[in-house]
């Protein structure tokens, strides 16, 4: 058996700036094979077939990109949200990344393909269970506020991406910040 010549991730890099400006269903494997240097066979030997391309894509960005660690200072919390939903709208200097959030990008061009709606409610779960984490530390946030709160932040993920395509960018970070205190206004009790 031949030694894989080539580096998962570096592929899985390219694939993301790939699908990301060019879209998930117009990118044929042929694209992708130039794309990345990477022939055929050892694309799907690597990761079984195109949606498993993407699936390991998903795991890669989540993995490097998500900025949970931002969710940390709990004396303040708006400013803790603020900075992680923002984070989106800057792009990298590191990256070729697009601005905005891969995941979120896919999701609304593949929600209705079966694996792809199961990895996306996975990514929901994971990000109410960070935000969960997060209020957990909050001092005296009464419990079903915090569930309440948790929820909302999850769905208004997905909203606050969108926002960034219809305004510019301060705009988008004056309604981001408004609606996070609409969010957490129990917190000021």
């Amino acid at each position: 058996m031949r030694p894989k010549e080539f580096n998962r991730n570096s592929v899985l890099e390219k694939c993301i700036i790939l699908f990301w400006k060019e879209g998930f269903t117009t990118t044929g494997i042929e694209k992708i094979v130039e794309h990345t240097g990477v022939n055929r066979y050892s694309l799907y030997q690597e990761f079984g077939n195109k949606d498993g391309i993407l699936l390991a894509s998903f795991e890669l960005y989540q993995e490097r990109n998500i900025p949970f660690d931002l969710l940390t200072s709990t004396s303040l919390v708006n400013d803790s949200l603020f900075r992680f939903y923002s984070s989106f709208f800057h792009p990298s200097t590191e990256s070729n990344y697009p601005v905005g959030c891969y995941i979120s990008t896919l999701a609304m061009e593949l929600r209705e393909k079966d694996a792809m709606k199961e990895y996306f409610n996975n990514f929901q779960i994971i990000l109410k269970s960070k935000f969960d984490d997060f209020l957990e530390l909050v001092p005296g946030i009464d419990q079903s506020d915090a569930k309440t709160i948790s929820e909302n932040l999850t769905f208004y993920y997905s909203t606050s991406i969108a926002m960034y395509v219809i305004f510019p960018i301060e705009e988008t970070e004056k309604y981001l910040r408004n609606n996070l205190k609409i969010i957490t206004k129990c917190l000021d009790k």
